[in-house]
């Protein structure tokens, strides 16, 4: 055999066998398969691990709107309402916006409509309103106290509305830990008794 005869051996490719590429090419499909659903199946389970649940959602917002007529009517009457149908009145018949007295116009009275739900949450004792709340202009500082919270939350925590009209999801340890808005007869009260008060009626 001559040097030529043996190059051309060398550069001959091995043949593959017809039977073997067959039995590789459907396991090759059913590994793809099994990865692709892997990926599917993680893709959905992140996608509903981050939508809220939809009843928790509707809960915040309708909280939110609550806190809103509550301050609106606070702002228009420089007090809190006294009651759930006080202030469902309020926004069914707001007051006219008071008389121009500068060039800057007085404003306007935002109707915020009280969802129908939270109603009947109030109505049934679902939902504790702290009513004639004692409110400051600061924001910051109302945002300490709680408004109203759902009955169960010192158990069972739950959602709560603060006295700034912020609406979040308390555990039932931080719900505890949480003060409640004062009213405004428990600040006038605080307010009347002055230091050396006791003391003075102990000496008369």
């Amino acid at each position: 055999m001559n040097s030529k005869e043996h190059e051309e051996i060398e550069e001959t490719p091995p043949q593959s066998d017809p039977a073997t590429n067959s039995s590789r090419t459907p396991l090759m499909v059913r590994t793809l398969v099994i990865v692709l659903l892997i990926v599917v199946c993680i893709g959905v389970y992140l996608e509903q691990t981050r939508q809220p649940d939809q009843n928790e959602s509707s809960l915040k917002g309708e909280l939110q709107k609550l806190g809103l007529a509550y301050h609106e009517f606070h702002r228009m009457r420089e007090q809190s309402p006294p009651n759930l149908d006080a202030l469902i009145d309020f926004m069914n018949n707001p007051p006219p916006p008071p008389k121009q007295t500068s060039i800057v116009p007085p404003d306007s009275v935002s109707i915020v409509e009280i969802p129908p739900s939270i109603q009947e949450m109030v109505r049934k004792g679902q939902l504790v309103v702290i009513w004639d709340a004692y409110l400051t202009n600061s924001g910051q500082e109302n945002d300490k106290y709680l408004l109203a919270y759902e009955k169960d939350s010192a158990t069972n925590g739950g959602f709560v509305l603060t006295a700034a009209g912020r609406a979040f999801e308390l555990a039932a340890d931080a719900f505890k830990a949480y003060p409640l808005v004062t009213t405004k007869a428990k600040s006038e009260d605080q307010m009347e008794i002055q230091p050396g008060d006791s003391n003075k009626e102990e000496s008369e």
